[in-house]
This record gives C-alpha cells, structure tokens and sequence, in this order.
C-alpha cells in the first residue's frame, strides 16, 4: 500500500510539475526549469546542458575541461590555455579590481586601474597605462609596454622587462 502511494504520489509530482516532449521531461517549479538534458533555467541565469553558465554581466563556457573555455564579467576575461587554470586578463578601464591567481598570468590591457592580485604570478604583462598594481604574494617575470604604471612586486627576484615610460617597480 505504501509503495503505491508513493509511485503515485511520484508520478503526481512528475505530471504537476513536468511535462513530457517526446523523449524531453521539462521539470518546473516557480521560476526554475530542469530539463532532460541537463540544462537549467532560473530568473537572470542559464546553465547549458554542457556546462556553460550565463547570467546578467557573467558567462563561463564550459568550466574547466578542455581548452578555449572563458569566463568573463564586464572588464575580466579568464581564458584557460592548454593545461592549467588559465590566463587572467583585465580589459576594462578606471575599475578597482582584487584577484586570486595560482600559478596563472596575469595581463591588464586596461589603463586607470587599481588592482591587488594574491597569489602566485607566473608572468605579469601590463599594456595599458596608469595603473597601479599590488602582487602580494610572487611574480616570476613583468613585462611592461605601457606608460606611468607602478607595479609593486613582492619577490626580490623577479625578472623586469620595461620597454614603456615612466614605470615604477617598487619592491617590498
């Protein structure tokens, strides 16, 4: 008797909440959709049967696996290259940015930002102009193209290529 009741309460739950589109079962409840395959639906977000994820100012393609995959937000790109978690890059101007990297690059393209990056820089590439960069933790290797950007690198160690103006390297 209980098992009845509750293949029935099921499949009640299922047709209240479901409706069934040839092999497709679309599972609703206010303001989400699960779908057959995979792919969820929610108020400002879309997660796609492969993974990727789309929100208002946020995409991820994807995730981690594979190669070519991003995730972006307005004026930060994180591109993943070959193995490893991926190349940071920030595109956008006059933003106050703090990011966490480990064993990653790092590239402003951007001018006029203030940013602290924690973590293990392998190498920092800066064009753009103006900025001013905190590396807290290590950076292998800078290279600079732009102009009046100070970069504060924490490691002694760290190989400079300046090839801008008026840039500033102080260590601590």
């Amino acid at each position: 008797m209980n098992r009845k009741m509750l293949v029935a309460g099921g499949l009640s739950l299922v047709m209240a909440s479901g409706a069934y589109a040839g092999d497709q079962v679309v599972v609703s409840v206010p303001g989400v959709e699960i779908r057959a395959d995979g792919s969820i639906s929610a108020p400002g977000v879309e997660i796609g049967p492969g993974g990727s994820v789309k929100a208002p100012g946020v995409e991820i393609d994807k995730g981690k696996s594979g190669s070519g995959n991003r995730l972006s937000t307005t004026g930060v790109v994180v591109e993943q290259e070959g193995e490893g978690d991926g190349n940071v890059v920030i595109t956008g101007d006059g933003g106050t940015i703090n990011s966490s990297v480990s064993r990653q690059n790092l590239a402003v393209r951007g001018s006029n930002n203030r940013m602290k990056a924690a973590g293990d820089v392998l190498t920092m590439t800066v064009d753009g102009n103006n900025n001013r960069i905190e590396l807290e933790d290590r950076v292998d290797r800078v290279v600079v193209t732009g102009n009046d950007n100070t970069i504060l690198v924490p490691n002694d160690d760290a190989v400079i290529e300046d090839s801008g103006k008026n840039n500033t390297f102080p260590r601590g």
